[in-house]
């Protein structure tokens, strides 16, 4: 219970969705994410249509993002050339307006 009341504090928002593995209530953070307090872990609700197996390869493809996002930076913060510079920033952005296509959607 007070996981609970701290996410609401933090400005989380209870939804009338519920946990499939341990029946809690399920909190959609101020980032989008759903997120079980229970189990301290991100949800991952299907829409209809969906399948496990789509569901997985796109947080399989998340995280492959999200790791060249990060080498991409880390090559960004040593970048002194200014078409290099332009050029990884440009490959960033393409990732990030990726990455924010892949987003949880709303339950």
């Amino acid at each position: 219970m007070k996981e609970m009341a701290d996410m609401l504090r933090q400005g989380a928002k209870m939804l009338s969705t519920t946990c499939p593995e341990c029946g809690a209530p399920l909190f959609q953070l101020k980032t989008g994410e759903i997120f079980c307090p229970r189990e301290k872990r991100e949800v991952k609700l299907m829409n209809e249509g969906e399948t496990l197996e789509g569901v997985k390869q796109e947080a399989s493809l998340e995280k492959t993002l999200q790791n060249k996002l990060t080498l991409l930076q880390q090559r960004l913060d040593a970048a002194t050339e200014p078409a290099e510079i332009r050029e990884l920033t440009e490959t960033i952005t393409i990732l990030l307006d990726t990455l924010a296509k892949l987003k949880p959607r709303k339950p």
